[in-house]
């Protein structure tokens, strides 16, 4: 009697907290989420969803000489046009020109290849200079002539032009991969912060975006882009590795 006496104290015992439970789920007292996510300093040390350590990768040049090494300074100047948010110049009803004396468009307005080139001032790559001094040295090699019938450079206008920076990347930068697979990690490892990455987005056979890769990865691994591009119309950091065409992906060094 004394045995069936302590099981039923039990079991009503137990269906005492079952009910005390639920009423603290309903309430909202008790929040799994909350006691299950990660805290923020996690996120560095988890697997596949972490911000990559500049000073860490396997790049030693640091052109500018000031500490950090050239991938490091091009991420950083492309997270200050992060926060400018420049508009692109040719979002409808813009009615800014393409054409400014000394290259560069005052920093509230960008196109994609503006962004690339202020991020490697950061750097201390003149990109203006170096893509002018290329394409005076080999004219032949760039298309201005059969794109825009220009028999000489324009060193305002011809580095901005996304079709003579893939070339000027092309011929004097590290070409790397342009397949990409989240999946695989010896994959990952290949597209380094700082990497310029050039898009066919239109899905139209011709390169018109590029961008450079961040230290911020999505939760699989994906390193982010920040890009100035007609969509959204401003300059963002986004996931676009494995949602478009990858026509490029260079690094470049002295």
């Amino acid at each position: 009697m004394a045995r069936s006496y302590r099981g039923t104290f039990l079991i009503i015992i137990m269906l005492i907290l079952f009910v005390v439970f639920i009423v603290i789920l309903s309430t909202g007292q008790y929040d799994f989420k909350a006691t299950f996510e990660p805290e923020t300093a996690l996120s560095k040390v988890l697997p596949r969803y972490r911000l990559i350590e500049l000073d860490e990768i396997d790049v030693k040049a640091d052109y500018n000489r000031n500490g950090n090494n050239d991938a490091k300074d091009i991420v950083l100047g492309a997270k200050k046009q992060l926060e400018i948010k420049a508009k692109n110049i040719f979002i409808e009803g813009s009615g800014q020109p393409n054409y400014y004396k000394d290259g560069d468009p005052p920093s509230e307005w960008a196109l994609n290849t503006d962004i690339i080139a202020r991020a490697f001032k950061e750097a201390g790559y003149d990109l203006r200079l170096l893509i002018n001094e290329d394409i005076q040295a080999n004219f032949e090699q760039y298309p201005l002539q059969k794109l825009w019938n220009q028999r000489v450079a324009d060193i305002d206008i011809d580095y901005r032009r996304i079709q003579n920076m893939e070339k000027f990347f092309q011929r004097k930068a590290i070409s790397l991969i342009t397949d990409f697979n989240s999946s695989d990690l010896r994959n990952l490892e290949k597209w380094f912060p700082g990497d310029v990455v050039f898009f066919d987005m239109n899905k139209d056979g011709y390169t018109d975006n590029a961008g450079i890769i961040t230290d911020s990865t999505t939760r699989n691994g994906t390193p982010k882009i920040i890009y100035n591009y007609i969509e959204p119309g401003y300059t963002v950091e986004e996931n676009i590795l494995e949602s478009e065409i990858i026509t490029g992906h260079y690094r470049y060094s002295e």
